[in-house]
């Protein structure tokens, strides 16, 4: 198989700015969970931030923040204290502190030592999610901004931990990511439909509401002075934030703006958008007025470039995050490509580039030489793990939209990819190329996709409650299943290729497919049932196991339909389900990342549960020896479980 890329190698970095004089683990084995021996991948990229003297780079991702050295682009260290959502993060004015925010009971917000990499301090007990954090001017206080409770912000005193004011919006529709505070803590933005409000901290009022165009607001940033809030969608639009005022528009993006930031000084914004485009525009003023705006160039155009903006390798999918260093020469740009790039801000030049970071985990499967783990990530990226050599190889897929699923085939060699429109894609993992379209007649998108063990049949599902299946070689629509009428969560094959298991969003019944006699079903339903997430059959294809929304797992005879036995899980919903090759074990994984073995004859738990993941498990598979469980997570990581380690009790 050829190579396309190979970056993932256990390695050995000097950490200069944390422990002097010391060899840093790979950093695969840093901050594991008990019973887990690697991670594989760094996670969703949420955020970006240069140290004030430029020295580090911040990565704030599902798992938690890493840091780099800026210059040569090595991890030193990453900051997690329970694995979670980390949405944003911001450095102290003195670079000694690193503020982080996402959601977690204990507390939302973060404070973390940089020099010794160590955590500070936690607040915001109870306050949901946060989504933007700024500190002031002389770092003393951290303003936050929260929407998963109703619209909050809140001031904090950094010293104490304790809060110092807040301040709830009544406002209670919001398109996600789009909030932004000024720098002086004096006003918050928040858009909600195509509308942007505008509020007062001081007077905790509503100072403007800002109707745009057509398009949903995607993004907000205050300029540096605070008197300036700039508004992406498909344009990017000024306003005068004491007068409610439009001052400029700014056009020339094809697809929405999903990030926007200032240079320090405040005469430079970066805007990146859907495509992966980011624009550089001049923003400077002349006395107290605005001077016209215009653009200093692309970075990453997919037009023709232009006399002062070189042609670069671009971004091939949208743009996450962008930010400037302290002095504007450097832009770091973060995209769900999975790529970090450092750019020139004058010459418009890439300087550096790092790698490994990763989108929700979609499929999760060995190749048949036993070694080779093969996944699929919503990034539309194949990545081909060898697990004696810890090499990766890289594939991109050059697919328009976000994979909502992926099935590889038990050869490994094809994939299938469900997706945004009506269409299933096979892609050969070779050469990354489509080899046959399914033009399907789903209604809603694809967002369930698998192959029959013996890989002459594709079953494809979508949020419109429809399951076709498919004859790969002859490219042929077998026959669409109509049973569900809400969004396909379960989708399985038995081994013998003569039985599908569906299950639907807000239903409680199980459907067995006879795919032989088409049109022959059995509804597998019982008194406390709840709704399904997960499905699975046994190695033999005698037993069909089901994971629910409750926690609970069920047991069915898988030709009769007859209810057999209950597993009484954990709490949280189970999303994933898996027998190892032999069937003596099971292992499930639920919505709050927690993994559970159990003997499926005995009904009994194999140890506690293990809990490694920030987000919910996606894809569970046993390597073939049975030792090593591999789970995949929408935290987009991998994590490697001992068996031997995950069946012992805590102690």
């Amino acid at each position: 198989m050829k190579k396309i890329g190979l970056f993932y190698v256990a390695f050995l970095v000097i950490v200069g700015l944390l422990s002097k004089g010391s060899l840093a683990q790979d950093y695969t084995q840093w901050q594991l969970p008990e019973g887990a021996k690697m991670r594989l991948g760094k996670g969703k990229v949420n955020d970006v931030r240069f140290s004030l003297d430029g020295a580090l780079l911040a990565v704030a991702t599902n798992i938690g923040v890493w840091l780099y050295d800026a210059n040569v682009g090595a991890e030193i260290a990453l900051l997690i204290d329970k694995p979670r959502n980390i949405r944003t993060i911001a450095f102290s004015p003195d670079g000694k502190t690193l503020a982080t925010g996402g959601w977690a009971r204990e507390g939302a917000i973060q404070l973390w030592n940089i020099d010794t990499a160590t955590q500070i301090s936690i607040m915001g007990k109870d306050i949901g999610s946060v989504g933007v954090l700024v500190f002031s001017e002389d770092g003393k206080t951290l303003a936050s901004v929260g929407s998963s409770q109703g619209l909050r912000f809140h001031v904090w005193d950094v010293d104490t931990s304790l809060e110092v004011s807040h301040f709830k919006g009544q406002q209670n529709n919001f398109n996600f990511g789009a909030l932004a505070v000024s720098p002086n803590h004096r006003f918050f933005a928040n858009a909600g439909g195509n509308k942007v409000f505008l509020w007062d901290t001081e007077t905790q009022t509503l100072k403007h509401t800002i109707k745009g165009d057509n398009d949903s607001a995607s993004a907000l940033v205050f300029s540096p002075d605070s008197k300036t809030l700039i508004i992406g969608s498909t344009t990017i639009r000024l306003w005068d934030v004491e007068t409610g005022a439009q001052m400029s528009r700014l056009d020339g993006h094809t697809r929405k703006v999903d990030v926007l930031t200032f240079a320090p000084d405040g005469k430079t914004l970066a805007s990146g958008d859907a495509s992966g485009e980011i624009r550089l525009w001049n923003i400077g003023a002349g006395g107290d007025q605005l001077t016209l705006p215009r653009l200093l160039g692309n970075i990453t155009g997919k037009g023709k470039p232009m006399a002062d903006s070189p042609a670069l390798t671009e971004h091939k999918r949208p743009i996450e995050a962008l930010a400037f260093n302290a002095d504007g020469t450097t832009l770091v740009s973060a995209s769900r490509d999975t790529r970090i790039r450092l750019w020139d801000v004058d010459t418009r030049n890439p300087h550096l580039m790092m790698e490994g970071h990763t989108e929700a985990i979609k499929a999760l499967g060995f190749l048949e030489d036993g070694q080779t783990l093969a996944n699929g990530s919503s990034d539309c990226t194949l990545r081909l793990w060898n697990t004696e050599t810890q090499a990766q190889q890289l594939i991109p897929i050059k697919h328009r939209w976000s994979a909502l699923d992926f099935a590889f085939s038990q050869d490994g060699k094809t994939v299938a990819i469900g997706s945004v429109g009506k269409s299933v894609r096979l892609w050969n993992v070779d050469t990354g190329d489509v080899t046959a379209t399914f033009k399907t007649a789903h209604k809603g998108n694809i967002n369930a996709v698998t192959f029959s063990s013996d890989d002459k049949m594709l079953a494809s599902g979508s949020r419109g409650g429809t399951v076709e299946l498919w004859d790969v070689r002859n490219q042929q629509r077998i026959t669409t299943l109509r049973g569900h009428t809400d969004e396909i969560r379960a989708l399985a094959f038995s081994p013998d290729g003569k039985t599908v298991a569906t299950a639907a969003k807000g239903e409680t019944i199980i459907v067995l497919w006879d795919v032989i006699d088409i049109g022959r079903k059995i509804g597998l339903s019982a008194g406390h049932i709840t709704e399904t997430g997960a499905v699975a059959f046994s190695p033999d294809g005698k037993t069909l196991v089901s994971g629910h929304r409750d926690g609970v797992i069920n047991l069915w005879d898988a030709t009769t339909g007859v209810h057999l036995s209950t597993f009484t899980g954990d709490a949280g919903s189970v999303t994933a389900l898996a027998f190892s090759s032999d069937g003596k074990m099971l292992a499930n994984g639920n919505a709050d990342g927690a993994i559970r073995l159990w003997n499926p004859s005995t009904y009994a738990p194999k140890g506690d549960a293990r809990i490694g993941h920030a987000s919910r498990i996606s894809e569970l598979t046993f390597s073939p020896d049975g030792d090593t469980l591999f789970s995949g997570s929408f935290d987009g990581t991998i994590l490697v479980w001992d068996i031997e380690n995950i069946r012992q009790k805590n102690r």
